[in-house]
Protein backbone atom coordinates (compact mmCIF):
# COMPACT_ATOMS: atom_id res chain seq x y z
CA UNK A 1 0.00 0.00 0.00
CA UNK A 2 1.35 3.22 -0.94
CA UNK A 3 1.85 6.64 1.09
CA UNK A 4 -0.98 7.77 -1.33
CA UNK A 5 -3.82 5.24 0.31
CA UNK A 6 -3.35 6.08 3.83
CA UNK A 7 -4.86 10.23 3.51
CA UNK A 8 -8.11 8.37 1.62
CA UNK A 9 -8.77 5.63 4.12
CA UNK A 10 -8.33 8.23 7.24
CA UNK A 11 -11.20 10.63 4.86
CA UNK A 12 -13.23 7.42 4.85
CA UNK A 13 -12.97 6.46 8.46
CA UNK A 14 -13.56 9.91 9.38
CA UNK A 15 -17.18 9.85 6.95
CA UNK A 16 -18.23 6.37 8.97
CA UNK A 17 -17.57 8.40 12.10
CA UNK A 18 -19.68 11.40 10.92
CA UNK A 19 -22.75 9.60 9.88
CA UNK A 20 -22.25 7.38 12.98
CA UNK A 21 -22.66 10.53 14.77
CA UNK A 22 -25.75 11.95 13.11
CA UNK A 23 -27.55 8.76 13.21
CA UNK A 24 -26.92 8.56 17.55
CA UNK A 25 -28.56 12.13 17.17
CA UNK A 26 -31.29 10.94 15.02
CA UNK A 27 -31.97 8.06 17.38
CA UNK A 28 -31.70 10.59 20.73
CA UNK A 29 -34.20 12.76 18.92
CA UNK A 30 -36.77 10.12 18.14
CA UNK A 31 -36.33 8.76 21.62
CA UNK A 32 -37.32 11.80 23.44
CA UNK A 33 -40.24 12.37 20.81
CA UNK A 34 -41.52 9.25 21.57
CA UNK A 35 -41.10 9.62 24.99
CA UNK A 36 -43.18 12.98 25.17
CA UNK A 37 -45.91 11.49 22.97
CA UNK A 38 -46.54 8.89 25.47
CA UNK A 39 -46.49 11.39 28.36
CA UNK A 40 -48.69 13.54 26.70
CA UNK A 41 -51.37 10.58 26.12
CA UNK A 42 -51.96 10.03 29.74
CA UNK A 43 -53.33 14.06 29.99
CA UNK A 44 -55.94 12.70 27.54
CA UNK A 45 -59.56 12.41 28.55
CA UNK A 46 -59.77 8.17 29.34
CA UNK A 47 -63.69 8.90 29.87
CA UNK A 48 -66.14 9.38 26.82
CA UNK A 49 -68.67 10.41 29.27
CA UNK A 50 -67.00 13.08 31.17
CA UNK A 51 -67.02 15.85 28.37
CA UNK A 52 -71.16 14.98 27.88
CA UNK A 53 -71.53 15.60 31.86
CA UNK A 54 -69.31 18.57 31.38
CA UNK A 55 -71.29 20.37 28.68
CA UNK A 56 -74.98 19.09 30.05
CA UNK A 57 -73.80 21.37 33.31
CA UNK A 58 -73.19 23.91 31.22
CA UNK A 59 -76.32 23.41 29.30
CA UNK A 60 -78.70 23.45 32.67
CA UNK A 61 -76.60 26.50 34.37
CA UNK A 62 -77.22 28.81 31.23
CA UNK A 63 -81.12 27.00 31.06
CA UNK A 64 -80.95 28.56 34.50
CA UNK A 65 -79.80 31.64 34.29
CA UNK A 66 -82.11 32.15 31.12
CA UNK A 67 -84.96 31.13 33.33
CA UNK A 68 -84.40 33.62 36.37
CA UNK A 69 -83.64 36.69 33.73
CA UNK A 70 -87.40 36.06 32.13
CA UNK A 71 -88.86 36.18 35.75
CA UNK A 72 -86.84 39.51 36.08
CA UNK A 73 -87.91 40.66 33.09
CA UNK A 74 -91.48 39.44 33.77
CA UNK A 75 -91.50 41.27 37.05
CA UNK A 76 -89.90 44.56 35.23
CA UNK A 77 -93.02 44.71 32.99
CA UNK A 78 -95.48 44.52 35.40
CA UNK A 79 -93.96 47.40 37.37
CA UNK A 80 -93.59 49.01 34.18
CA UNK A 81 -97.59 48.42 34.04
CA UNK A 82 -98.24 49.79 37.10
CA UNK A 83 -96.20 53.56 36.83
CA UNK A 84 -98.20 53.83 33.10
CA UNK A 85 -101.57 53.37 35.22
CA UNK A 86 -100.46 55.97 37.08
CA UNK A 87 -99.23 57.98 34.43
CA UNK A 88 -103.19 57.32 32.96
CA UNK A 89 -104.53 59.67 35.35
CA UNK A 90 -102.30 62.20 34.49
CA UNK A 91 -104.55 63.94 31.82
CA UNK A 92 -100.82 65.31 30.24
CA UNK A 93 -99.59 61.85 29.99
CA UNK A 94 -102.57 59.89 28.95
CA UNK A 95 -102.08 59.89 25.76
CA UNK A 96 -98.43 58.97 25.59
CA UNK A 97 -99.27 55.95 27.49
CA UNK A 98 -101.94 54.82 25.58
CA UNK A 99 -99.92 55.27 21.97
CA UNK A 100 -97.09 53.60 23.99
CA UNK A 101 -99.21 50.99 24.82
CA UNK A 102 -100.52 50.56 21.34
CA UNK A 103 -96.77 49.61 20.05
CA UNK A 104 -96.15 46.77 23.01
CA UNK A 105 -99.41 45.52 21.91
CA UNK A 106 -97.98 45.65 18.25
CA UNK A 107 -94.60 44.12 19.06
CA UNK A 108 -95.89 41.56 21.57
CA UNK A 109 -94.94 42.48 24.73
CA UNK A 110 -98.20 42.39 26.03
CA UNK A 111 -100.41 39.62 27.02
CA UNK A 112 -103.74 39.41 24.75
CA UNK A 113 -106.96 37.18 25.21
CA UNK A 114 -109.69 35.75 22.60
CA UNK A 115 -110.67 33.22 20.46
CA UNK A 116 -108.78 30.91 18.26
CA UNK A 117 -107.04 27.87 17.21
CA UNK A 118 -105.28 25.60 19.05
CA UNK A 119 -102.62 22.99 17.29
CA UNK A 120 -100.82 19.82 18.59
CA UNK A 121 -97.36 18.73 17.00
CA UNK A 122 -95.44 15.62 18.09
CA UNK A 123 -93.17 12.68 16.79
CA UNK A 124 -94.80 9.88 15.92
CA UNK A 125 -95.82 7.09 19.26
CA UNK A 126 -95.24 4.01 16.59
CA UNK A 127 -92.30 2.53 14.93
CA UNK A 128 -88.44 3.63 15.05
CA UNK A 129 -88.01 7.09 15.08
CA UNK A 130 -86.85 8.46 11.62
CA UNK A 131 -86.09 11.39 10.05
CA UNK A 132 -89.95 11.64 8.54
CA UNK A 133 -91.45 10.19 11.78
CA UNK A 134 -90.31 13.08 13.95
CA UNK A 135 -91.41 16.94 14.17
CA UNK A 136 -88.75 19.59 12.69
CA UNK A 137 -87.90 23.04 13.28
CA UNK A 138 -89.10 23.85 9.45
CA UNK A 139 -92.71 22.14 10.31
CA UNK A 140 -93.28 25.14 13.02
CA UNK A 141 -92.09 27.84 10.70
CA UNK A 142 -94.31 26.80 7.82
CA UNK A 143 -97.35 26.24 10.47
CA UNK A 144 -96.78 30.07 11.85
CA UNK A 145 -95.98 31.41 8.52
CA UNK A 146 -99.34 29.96 7.40
CA UNK A 147 -100.99 31.09 10.58
CA UNK A 148 -99.69 34.83 10.18
CA UNK A 149 -100.86 34.96 6.50
CA UNK A 150 -104.49 33.73 7.63
CA UNK A 151 -104.93 36.72 10.07
CA UNK A 152 -103.42 35.52 13.39
CA UNK A 153 -102.92 38.53 16.05
CA UNK A 154 -100.88 36.61 18.45
CA UNK A 155 -99.34 33.04 18.59
CA UNK A 156 -96.85 31.29 20.86
CA UNK A 157 -95.37 27.81 21.28
CA UNK A 158 -95.46 26.05 24.01
CA UNK A 159 -95.43 28.97 26.10
CA UNK A 160 -93.29 31.62 23.85
CA UNK A 161 -94.80 34.32 22.39
CA UNK A 162 -93.91 34.42 18.73
CA UNK A 163 -92.76 38.11 17.67
CA UNK A 164 -90.78 40.04 14.61
CA UNK A 165 -87.58 39.03 15.46
CA UNK A 166 -88.98 35.18 16.80
CA UNK A 167 -85.90 32.57 15.80
CA UNK A 168 -86.62 28.87 15.52
CA UNK A 169 -83.79 26.54 14.99
CA UNK A 170 -83.21 22.93 15.45
CA UNK A 171 -79.94 22.08 17.06
CA UNK A 172 -79.36 17.91 17.33
CA UNK A 173 -82.80 16.78 19.01
CA UNK A 174 -83.78 19.98 20.33
CA UNK A 175 -85.32 23.06 18.93
CA UNK A 176 -84.61 26.59 20.11
CA UNK A 177 -87.48 29.03 20.11
CA UNK A 178 -86.56 32.43 20.73
CA UNK A 179 -83.23 30.78 22.47
CA UNK A 180 -85.24 28.83 24.84
CA UNK A 181 -84.89 25.28 24.60
CA UNK A 182 -88.35 23.23 23.84
CA UNK A 183 -88.87 19.39 22.60
CA UNK A 184 -92.01 17.89 21.39
CA UNK A 185 -95.06 17.70 21.46
CA UNK A 186 -95.37 21.08 20.88
CA UNK A 187 -98.85 23.39 21.10
CA UNK A 188 -99.18 26.17 19.09
CA UNK A 189 -101.98 28.67 20.24
CA UNK A 190 -103.24 31.22 17.72
CA UNK A 191 -105.52 34.41 18.14
CA UNK A 192 -107.72 35.23 15.71
CA UNK A 193 -110.03 34.29 12.86
CA UNK A 194 -110.43 30.93 14.36
CA UNK A 195 -112.85 30.15 10.94
CA UNK A 196 -110.45 31.58 8.77
CA UNK A 197 -107.38 29.84 10.47
CA UNK A 198 -109.25 26.43 10.55
CA UNK A 199 -109.88 26.62 6.99
CA UNK A 200 -106.07 27.52 5.60
CA UNK A 201 -104.68 24.60 8.08
CA UNK A 202 -107.10 21.88 6.87
CA UNK A 203 -106.60 22.77 3.08
CA UNK A 204 -104.57 19.79 1.12
CA UNK A 205 -102.61 22.49 -0.82
CA UNK A 206 -101.07 23.45 2.31
CA UNK A 207 -98.50 21.74 4.53
CA UNK A 208 -97.79 18.98 2.11
CA UNK A 209 -95.32 17.86 3.54
CA UNK A 210 -96.13 17.45 7.23
CA UNK A 211 -99.47 16.26 5.86
CA UNK A 212 -97.67 12.96 3.93
CA UNK A 213 -95.62 12.33 6.96
CA UNK A 214 -99.12 12.34 8.97
CA UNK A 215 -100.32 9.67 6.58
CA UNK A 216 -96.58 7.25 6.11
CA UNK A 217 -94.98 7.89 9.57
CA UNK A 218 -97.64 8.61 11.90
CA UNK A 219 -96.59 12.40 13.05
CA UNK A 220 -99.50 13.48 15.49
CA UNK A 221 -100.48 16.80 13.67
CA UNK A 222 -104.48 17.66 15.58
CA UNK A 223 -106.43 21.31 14.87
CA UNK A 224 -109.20 22.64 17.27
CA UNK A 225 -110.86 25.20 17.49
CA UNK A 226 -110.25 27.27 21.02
CA UNK A 227 -113.10 29.81 22.58
CA UNK A 228 -110.72 31.38 25.22
CA UNK A 229 -107.02 31.52 24.91
CA UNK A 230 -104.14 33.09 26.23
CA UNK A 231 -101.43 34.35 24.79
CA UNK A 232 -98.48 35.38 26.90
CA UNK A 233 -96.48 38.51 26.58
CA UNK A 234 -92.56 38.06 24.58
CA UNK A 235 -90.21 38.33 27.77
CA UNK A 236 -87.32 38.29 25.55
CA UNK A 237 -85.02 41.51 24.02
CA UNK A 238 -85.58 43.11 20.80
CA UNK A 239 -82.33 44.27 19.23
CA UNK A 240 -82.33 48.11 18.58
CA UNK A 241 -80.32 49.53 15.66
CA UNK A 242 -82.49 52.74 15.47
CA UNK A 243 -84.51 54.89 17.57
CA UNK A 244 -86.03 57.98 17.88
CA UNK A 245 -87.87 59.68 21.04
CA UNK A 246 -91.28 60.35 21.03
CA UNK A 247 -92.86 64.05 21.77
Amino acid sequence: MSILDKPKKFIKIKNINKIAIVLIILGIGLGLLITAQWRTKTLRVSNSVTPYVSLAGTRDKLTLEQNNLKKQITELQGAIKDDQNKLKKQSQSKKQVEKVEKYKDLIGVTEKQGSGVTIKLDDSHTGIANTDSITHAADLRDIINLLWGAGAEAIAINGERIVQNTSIDCIVNTILINSSKTTAPFTISALGDDKRMMEELQKDDNLQDLRKRVKSDGVIFEINQAGNLVIPAFDGSFPIKYAKSMN
